[in-house]
């Protein structure tokens, strides 16, 4: 059994000012760096043979930061890029209020939620289960880190609680927590989410 150990980037200058980053390549600001130092002594404290990341720089610079510390190999997979917004990228939280009716038309299609000309949750989900079943058949029985993006983490929570990841339902997922997902027999299962990081 392959277990996965699942967190979200530091911070950027884009997720302070609310826009909407999609698979825009952006970088860590100061304060994420500092997060993920502040991860790395916490991480320290598992025993994780290795850390795979989204190809994204903000992903692959917090696993870099984290991995000073934990010194274990890296892999970069594609697959665990945050979710393509299309048209929406780029986006602020006054730029949705001006689009609000076509967002919440979106929000009320749960995993079928697709930006114009960006994907939907559910393709999100699918290339995310691809990249932890086939990660798992190469290192089998080991412990690993994932350093992902937001809609990536949300898309496997709500779909391994059993949850259709629409505005109504409980929130399962805090920000900048660490999420537990098992992999045995090319099958994904709920571990523990939102431990402390």
């Amino acid at each position: 059994m392959t277990t996965y150990f699942c967190m979200r980037h530091g911070l950027t200058d884009w997720n302070k000012a609310s826009r909407i980053q999609g698979i825009q390549d952006t970088s860590l600001n100061d304060e994420g760096r500092e997060m993920a130092r502040k991860w790395a002594k916490t991480l320290a404290q598992g025993n994780f043979e290795c850390i795979v990341t989204s190809s994204l720089d903000r992903a692959k610079e917090t696993a870099a930061i984290i991995n000073e510390t934990l010194k274990v190999p890296m892999f970069e997979d594609s697959r665990l890029g945050e979710q393509d917004w299309g048209d929406w990228t780029g986006l602020d939280n006054t730029d949705l209020q001006k689009i609000k009716k076509q967002v919440k038309k979106q929000e009320y299609k749960g995993f079928e939620f697709r930006p114009p000309h960006g994907e939907s949750r559910n393709d999100v989900l699918m290339r995310a289960c691809d990249a932890l079943i086939d990660f798992s058949e190469d290192h089998p029985d080991v412990a690993v880190l994932v350093v992902t993006h937001s809609c990536v983490l949300k898309s496997l929570v709500y779909a391994l609680s059993g949850l259709e990841f629409m505005p109504n339902e409980p929130l399962p997922i805090k920000p900048y927590h660490l999420h537990r997902i098992e992999c045995l027999d090319n099958e994904l299962a709920p571990g523990q989410f939102n431990m402390e990081l």
